[in-house]
C-alpha cells in the first residue's frame, strides 16, 4: 500500500505557476505598453492645453507661488470637474438630498455653509490645543488677544469699542440640522464673552434675540445665503443704537420706505448648480432706503464684512442703501462712518483701518465709538492678526498719484492673486496691479481693477507680468463706495500698502 499523497497548493503558488507558463507576444506587449501611455497622458496633455501653467506662473512672482497657483488652477478648471461637476451634484441634490464640501442641506431645504457648520461642532476655539494647531498653519488664532490689543489702542485715544459677532445660521437654526432645540453655540463663546467683558469691551450678543424672532414666527436668516434678513439686521441695528445712545442720546429718525428685492442666496450658488432655481427658488425681502448719509467726521465708525454690505452693496444683488450702516444712521439720526470688506472679518477691515493711518489719514479722529461686526465663524476660523492703530504722518513715497481721471500706459510689474470663478464665496473681486514705467517715465503706480464679477474673469484678471497696457484711471476716493466693499487681494509689500491707490480699467 502506497504512503504517497498529494499535496495541494495554495492560490498564491497556482498563480505563480501560471504567470510563469504565460507567454505574451512582443507585438502585443508594445501594444499593451503604448495603450498604457496614451491612457494616463491624453488627459494631462489636454489640461495643459486648456489651462496653460505659464499663466500662473508669470502672475504667481515666484516658483512656490507659482506651483500652488497652478495646484490650485487645476483643482478649479479641470476638464472632468467641468463636466461631470455639475451632472454629479445634480444627482446629490435630487436623489440624495445632499450639497457639496461647501454646502450642507437640512430640513425644510434650509441651506448653510460648511464653514459655519463647522464653527458650531468646533470642541472650543479657546482652547489651548485647538489654538496651538491654528498656530502652527502661521495664523493668529487668539480673538479675544488681538480684540483686547484693539481695544487698549482705541482707549489711548478716549474711544470705546462695541464688538458684534453675528451668529452662525447653524447657532440659530440648529433644529434644521437635526437638534433636538435651538439654539445651540459653541463651548468657547461664553469664555470668549467673559473675558472682553473682563476688560470692559461690550459684546453685543443676538442669539437670544434671533432665537425669540423665530418663536414668533419671523426669519432672521435668508433661507438659501448665509447672511441675515433685512429684519434681522434691523434688530442688530437697534441694539447697536440702544447701547451708543446710553451716552449719545439722540431722537430716532422715521423708517425708510420699502422696496421688493428677489435674489438668489450665495449658499445656493455654492452648489454651482446652472439651473439651481429649480431646486432652490429666488428669495424676495423688503429692503428699506434709509437714505442716511456716512460721513468720516462722525463720532461712530463701523468696521463690517458682508453682513453689513449684504442691503447696501450693489454688486450682492440684494438692495441699496438698506444696509447695517445705514439702519444704525437712521436709529442714532446721525451720520456714521464706515469701512466695509467682504470675507476676513477677523482683519480686514482693522488692516483697513490701520492702512489709512500709516498713510496718514486720521479715521479715528472725532470718534466716540467704533463697532467692530464679524461673523461668529471667524472665532474659530480668523485670523486675528495684531494690527498697529498709530497714526503716521503722511510717508514720502515714489509711488505716482492722481487727482482727475485720465488714461495712463505702463508696464506690470507684479499683480496679485485673482480667485478663480466660483471657487470662492463672492463673485466679485477687486485685484491689486503695480504698474511701472508710468507714460514712459521711472514712475510707478498702485492701481486697483475689477478682477471678477459675477463669477466671470475680466480682461485684468489675465495681466501677465511684462505686458504692456493702458489704462482709465479715477482716484480711488471717487470708485470706493462702489468697489471698496469688494473682496479684494492686496499686496504684502509694505511700500505698496502705504502707496495712495488709483482705479483702472483697461482700455483699448
Amino acid at each position: 500500500m502506497s504512503n504517497n499523497t498529494t499535496k495541494r497548493l495554495s492560490r498564491e503558488e497556482i498563480a505563480k505557476l501560471e504567470i510563469g507558463h504565460t507567454e505574451v507576444a512582443l507585438s502585443q506587449q508594445w501594444a499593451l505598453l503604448l495603450f498604457f501611455i496614451i491612457f494616463i497622458s491624453v488627459y494631462p496633455i489636454c489640461q495643459f492645453i486648456a489651462d496653460p501653467p505659464v499663466r500662473h506662473w508669470s502672475n504667481a512672482g515666484d516658483i512656490q507661488k507659482s506651483i500652488k497657483a497652478y495646484e490650485t488652477a487645476i483643482e478649479d478648471t479641470s476638464l472632468l470637474r467641468r463636466f461631470l461637476l455639475e451632472p454629479a451634484q445634480r444627482f446629490l441634490v435630487k436623489v440624495l438630498h445632499s450639497g457639496n464640501e461647501k454646502v450642507i442641506i437640512g430640513k425644510d431645504k434650509w441651506l448653510f455653509f460648511a464653514g459655519d457648520y463647522e464653527y458650531l461642532l468646533n470642541p472650543g476655539f479657546m482652547k489651548a490645543d485647538f489654538q496651538r494647531k491654528r498656530a502652527l498653519k502661521g495664523v493668529q488664532p487668539d480673538a479675544v488677544k488681538a480684540i483686547l490689543d484693539f481695544n487698549s489702542q482705541l482707549q489711548k485715544r478716549g474711544i470705546k469699542l462695541i464688538v458684534l459677532p453675528v451668529p452662525s445660521k447653524p447657532v440659530i437654526y440648529s433644529d434644521k440640522l437635526g437638534a433636538k432645540s435651538y439654539p445651540q453655540q459653541n463651548p468657547s463663546f461664553d469664555t470668549f464673552k467673559s473675558a472682553l467683558a473682563e476688560a470692559g469691551v461690550m459684546v453685543i450678543d443676538l442669539t437670544d434675540d434671533f432665537a425669540a424672532m423665530r418663536r414668533c414666527n419671523q426669519e432672521p436668516y435668508l433661507k438659501t445665503d448665509t447672511h441675515w434678513t433685512p429684519e434681522g439686521m434691523e434688530l442688530a441695528a437697534g441694539k447697536l443704537a440702544a447701547a451708543i445712545q446710553k451716552n449719545t442720546p439722540q431722537e430716532s429718525a422715521a423708517a425708510g420706505k420699502s422696496s421688493q428685492v428677489t435674489a438668489l442666496g450665495d449658499i445656493a450658488v455654492m452648489l454651482n448648480l446652472g439651473d439651481c432655481e429649480k431646486f432652490f427658488p429666488a428669495e424676495t425681502v423688503a429692503v428699506k432706503d434709509y437714505k442716511s448719509s456716512m460721513q468720516s467726521s462722525s463720532q461712530v465708525l463701523l468696521l463690517g464684512d458682508s453682513f453689513a454690505n449684504i442691503y447696501s452693496l450693489q454688486a450682492m444683488k440684494w438692495g441699496e442703501n438698506g444696509g447695517l450702516a445705514e439702519a444704525l444712521s437712521m436709529y442714532l439720526n446721525s451720520p456714521v462712518d464706515r469701512i466695509l470688506r467682504n470675507d476676513a472679518g477677523a482683519f480686514a477691515t482693522r488692516n483697513l483701518l490701520s492702512s489709512e493711518l500709516k498713510r496718514g489719514r486720521d479715521r479715528l479722529a472725532g470718534k466716540k465709538f467704533v463697532v467692530y461686526e464679524f461673523a461668529m465663524r471667524e472665532l474659530a476660523n480668523g485670523d486675528w492678526k495684531m494690527l498697529d492703530m498709530t497714526l503716521a504722518p503722511k510717508p514720502e513715497t515714489k509711488f505716482l498719484t492722481i487727482d482727475k481721471s485720465q488714461v495712463v500706459s505702463g508696464t506690470v510689474l507684479a499683480v496679485t492673486a485673482v480667485p478663480r470663478p466660483n471657487s470662492a464665496p463672492y463673485k466679485d473681486h477687486v485685484m491689486s496691479i503695480h504698474l511701472g514705467d508710468v507714460n514712459g517715465t521711472c514712475d510707478e503706480m498702485l492701481i486697483y481693477a475689477v478682477s471678477m464679477r459675477d463669477n466671470v474673469w475680466s480682461n485684468a484678471a489675465r495681466l501677465r507680468v511684462g505686458d504692456s497696457v493702458k489704462l482709465q484711471l479715477q482716484p480711488w476716493s471717487e470708485a470706493e463706495k462702489l468697489y471698496g466693499g469688494w473682496n479684494r487681494s492686496e499686496f504684502e509689500d509694505e511700500e505698496l500698502l502705504l502707496a495712495e491707490p488709483a482705479f483702472g480699467e483697461l482700455s483699448k
